[in-house]
Formats: structure tokens, sequence, C-alpha cells
């Protein structure tokens, strides 16, 4: 199975579509880091695999322009979004196609780089995932994958039911077949998949009260991810209304201490074809 409805457990939904714009936004930090690494320059073919609603495939557009960037995802919400953004800002050269990530309909060797993002926790083979990103990128050309591992999360003052019902959340993902431990796995999936030269960068990104609005925005990421869940997580039993509600009491409380610390860690893979 690949990146498909079944496979993707977040909702499909506007609240949804949303979320992953807002995403783009509060980790933006993380984001350039990640363009920096990946040194892409005008000209270069593209492909934005699992691209939601467009928000790195329109800088990507912007950079390698006049050249043309491909766009792929299987939710035609998110696509119907990334192409009404696109047009909203005057990007013409991009396309938004329906496709199936293990299964694309591109040529061998057609792009320069493909690239995918918070998608490979989602599939069921990330290898055979990856394999496919390598047949459509071209010989000397580069994957890059960019996902996250929760093994990174630090967040002070400790929130000891939220931090719970996330951990909750985790093994409930994993029977869902989303691995959100994946970011350590990224470097042994790349060589299995038959890349070579793999470079690896680690992406810390932390936010304190000396920006409490960037606080709340990084830290409402995890929670709407919950939040969208919230009434299918309670009636499986994987917490309760009374444990949300505390959990809540918690965040709203490290929202206000002076003291409130909170980071979280970003994998970048960057692999070549031979």
């Amino acid at each position: 199975m690949s990146e498909r409805e079944s496979d993707y457990i977040m909702k499909h939904s506007e609240e949804e579509a949303m979320r992953l714009e807002l995403q783009a936004v509060a980790l933006s930090e993380i984001i350039d880091q990640e363009f920096d690494a990946m040194d892409i320059k005008s000209g270069m073919t593209i492909l934005d695999a699992g691209c939601g609603t467009g928000a790195l495939t329109r800088r990507f557009a912007q950079i390698v322009t006049p050249a043309h960037v491909t766009a792929v995802d299987f939710d035609p919400l998110f696509l119907e979004h990334a192409k009404a953004i696109a047009i909203d800002e005057g990007i013409d050269n991009v396309s938004f196609e329906s496709g199936d990530i293990d299964n694309l309909k591109y040529k061998d060797e057609m792009f320069d780089l493909t690239y995918c993002r918070l998608v490979l926790m989602h599939v069921q083979d990330p290898v055979k995932t990856v394999k496919e990103l390598k047949r459509v990128t071209k010989k000397g050309g580069r994957v890059v994958i960019s996902d996250q591992d929760d093994g990174g999360v630090l967040v002070y003052p400790f929130m000891p039911k939220m931090m719970e019902i996330w951990s909750r959340y985790g093994h409930w993902a994993k029977k869902q077949k989303m691995d959100r431990y994946i970011g350590r796995q990224l470097f042994s999936i790349l060589s299995q998949a038959g890349l070579k030269s793999i470079k690896i960068f680690l992406f810390p990104i932390h936010r304190t009260q000396e920006n409490s609005e960037q606080l709340r925005m990084f830290m409402s990421v995890p929670l709407q991810i919950v939040e969208g869940r919230k009434a299918e997580l309670i009636e499986q039993e994987v917490f309760t209304q009374e444990e949300y509600k505390i959990a809540i009491e918690e965040f709203e409380k490290l929202m206000i201490d002076s003291g409130a610390f909170v980071m979280n860690t970003f994998f970048l893979a960057i692999g070549e074809v031979p």
C-alpha cells in the first residue's frame, strides 16, 4: 500500500487543509534549512510527492523557474486547495496531479530531484516508496526525504497528561500503520532502496516565551492532530474526555509559563541515484 487514503490517518477536511498550511508557517525555520541543504537551482525539474496543499511546491516553483515542478497527492480536496493558492499567488510553472506515490505514472529518470515531506511515516513499506521515487529520478539526481521522530520532542514544564495522551496516540497511530519514529530509520531506508552518498541532516527547532505567538503556533500543530480525531480516539478508548480536558489545561498553563520551552527535531535524508 502507499500514501493513499487508507494509509493517511489524518482526516481529509477543510480543517486538515488549513492545518497543513499552518504547519508550513509554524515550521518555516526548518523548511528554510532544508532548502539550503538541498541546494536547489534554477532550471531543475522537481517532483513533490505527497504535496498536500502545495505550500512547499510553490516554494520550489519560485526557485526553479522557468523549469516546471510536478506535485502529486491522492487527496482531491488538498489538490483543489493547492491549485487555487498557486493561482492566487501567480505561480504558473506547477502542475498538481492525482497519483499514488508507490505507483507513479511518470517515466524512468524524469526528475532532477524528488522530494517527500512528512509522508513516509504514513506508508506501509517505506523502502518500496523510496525505490519508486528513485525510479523516476535521473541518474546522479537526488531523492530527498524529510520527516520527524517523536523521540526528539522535549517539553518544559513537563505536561504529564498531555504527553501521556500523545504517547497513547503514537501507539494507536502505529496500529494504523503510521510510524512517528521514522526519522531515525531514514538512513537505513534509503540504503535499502539503493541510494548512495546518503547524507542525514538533523534540524532541531525550539520555541520559548521570547515569542509567545510562535510558541503557541508551534505547539498547536500536534494539538490539532489529536483534536482532529478526538471523537474517534475517545470512542476507541485511547483517552477519556476528562483526560483530554486535563491535558488542555496543562497546555494552557504552558502557554503562559515564563520558562516554557518546547523542542522537536526534524530529519532530512538526501540520497543520490547511482
